[in-house]
């Protein structure tokens, strides 16, 4: 009896998979058409990026590492007029190459270059502006942008904006780059005369420092900061 019920559950099961069979069948002929014209499409979409990916992509990944790599030179050599606008001979500069490159991952990169050339040449407002537009990945150069904006805010005399940039890159996992935007923020706190908010990030950076951030002068020196918050803002 058990084995006459399993064998019509199993009639019953196949049943139903050859009526699902022929179901997907008379659906792909009455709409064989339409289904050809969409795949086709498909092919078409992707035959189309892998021309656009190796007739242009790449070719122009490749020309802005070259270009990029003649800027990072004037950078280092701190001649960020010429890193910024180029040199008239094989190098057009940082913005050149935002505008013409700017879909690359060296023309992503340009905008945080010329970012830091603005700042240090002094033009704050356009300084923010194209390290506002950076947005890389890179752990460290992403935290470095947003402390440097901050830096900014700070010449421009908006303390305020300034150390909500401290705060957001003293994310950073890194720990070299946490600390000094810990102890930017409470400068920043105490130009505020706010030293209990500064002396509460210089103590967290003295109980998390380590061995491996010997050499960071904000982490050697944190004694000294606690000290002077203490006295400024008459903590006991």
């Amino acid at each position: 009896m058990a084995k006459k019920v399993k064998n019509n559950e199993e009639e019953k099961d196949l049943e139903n998979l050859q009526n699902a069979l022929s179901t997907t069948e008379s659906f792909i002929e009455k709409n064989q058409k339409v289904l050809t014209i969409v795949l086709g499409a498909i092919v078409l979409v992707i035959a189309i990026w892998l021309l656009i990916q190796n007739l242009y992509i790449v070719p122009k990944n490749e020309e802005a590492d070259n270009l990029i790599a003649k800027g990072q030179v004037y950078f280092a050599a701190e001649n960020y007029d010429v890193a910024l606008n180029g040199d008239s001979v094989e190098f057009d500069g940082f913005i050149n190459l935002i505008d013409n490159y700017g879909i690359t991952k060296s023309g992503k990169l340009a905008k945080a270059y010329a970012g830091l050339s603005y700042y240090k040449l002094g033009d704050y407002d356009n300084a923010i502006k194209y390290l506002e537009s950076y947005n890389g990945k890179d752990d460290v150069l992403k935290y470095t942008v947003k402390g440097t904006i901050g830096d900014c805010y700070v010449q421009k005399g908006e303390t305020e904006k300034a150390i909500d940039y401290f705060l957001d890159a003293a994310e950073s996992d890194n720990i070299l780059v946490k600390p000094v935007y810990m102890v930017k923020a409470g400068i920043a706190y105490e130009s505020l005369g706010k030293y209990d908010k500064a002396l509460k990030l210089y103590e967290e950076v003295k109980a998390n420092a380590t061995s491996a951030q010997r050499g960071i002068p904000e982490v050697d020196d944190i004694d000294k900061y606690i000290t002077v918050a203490k006295v400024k803002g008459n903590v006991q």
